[in-house]
């Protein structure tokens, strides 16, 4: 059941309605707004579902060792996989993405995870500046899990980044953080400075924020949540990280990530996830997928593939 989340910072985070066009003079399509001879870039992606006007920030990109993600697998058979693909670099890397989704309606702008971090490379604040919006003008950030790469950008040295917004958090995640302090302070210190401002508002599964309601996905940590956004009869999954690299994921959804906390766990959760997007045609988004990160998952045979939505 299906649990509303009361509280006035919340409400007014979430309050969906019509939304205007006043940050982005373009419609939906891509704006490059820094590049550099390395190939790094700031872009971010901008289009709407149902009432709402969303966008796409690419926040920061590196590589990692493509074995990572077929940590059950032998090595040589993953790095195998991915050369196959033409997507394995020098030193049996892949790259990878941080993509953050942001919703904006009129006054109020949600992110969906707080990235890197500027003191990291993040190129959260800066991208979200290039749009218009301070970031004071935040009026709600969700938080999937405690993953470094996710909560990074909540808080620098101690003073929160967006000094305005209300800060949703999985209570169980919340829960296991102070179980493994050893494992998770890095984390907690980000989140701080938002619990003693007392920001904080924790939900859990089947909650609902508006036209947002969080779906329990256990396995790449305890207590992560995935997102399903439903408005005007348009639908998004936001996978997170229960799809890390998209082409291993779908082609080999029983193969463990190494940053999986529970392998088969996560296995089970990528598979519900991706069944329901393919059987029921719903849009997804990808935090770790190549920008900009939406598209369809559909059936191949037996196996899942990804469709990059046009842009």
């Amino acid at each position: 059941m299906n649990t509303p989340i009361s509280r006035r910072n919340l409400l007014k985070g979430m309050g969906i309605s019509a939304l205007g066009a006043s940050v982005l003079s373009v419609g939906n399509g891509l704006i490059v707004a820094q590049s550099d001879m390395m190939g790094s870039f700031n872009a971010i992606y901008n289009f709407t579902l149902g009432d709402w006007e969303m966008m796409v920030i690419k926040d920061v990109g590196f590589g990692l060792d493509a074995a990572i993600f077929g940590a059950n697998q032998e090595a040589d058979d993953v790095y195998a996989f991915f050369e196959s693909l033409n997507l394995l670099q020098e030193g049996n890397t892949v790259g990878m993405l941080v993509n953050i989704l942001v919703a904006r309606n009129g006054e109020n702008v949600i992110v969906f995870d707080a990235g890197q971090g500027a003191s990291n490379g993040g190129a959260l604040v800066s991208s979200l500046a290039t749009a218009g919006i301070n970031p004071e003008d935040v009026t709600m950030v969700v938080s999937s899990h405690w993953h470094p790469d996710h909560t990074n950008g909540l808080s620098e040295d101690g003073v929160l980044t967006f000094p305005n917004a209300a800060v949703m958090f999985p209570q169980g995640e919340f829960d296991f953080m102070e179980s493994v302090p050893d494992v998770a302070g890095g984390a907690l210190a980000k989140l701080q400075p938002a619990l003693d401002a007392e920001q904080v508002t924790f939900y859990g599964d089947g909650d609902t924020m508006g036209d947002l309601t969080a779906m329990a996905a256990p396995g790449h940590t305890p207590g992560q949540m995935n997102f399903m956004l439903d408005s005007g009869g348009s639908q998004l999954i936001h996978l997170v990280d229960s799809t890390l690299n998209v082409y291993a994921a779908t082609a080999h959804p029983d193969w463990h990530a190494q940053f999986d906390a529970d392998g088969d766990m996560a296995s089970e959760t990528r598979i519900r996830m991706l069944t329901m997007a393919a059987e029921e045609g719903i849009m997804v988004f990808g935090y770790h997928f190549p920008f900009p990160g939406i598209g369809y998952i559909v059936m191949d045979g037996d196996v899942f593939r990804f469709n990059p939505a046009a842009f």
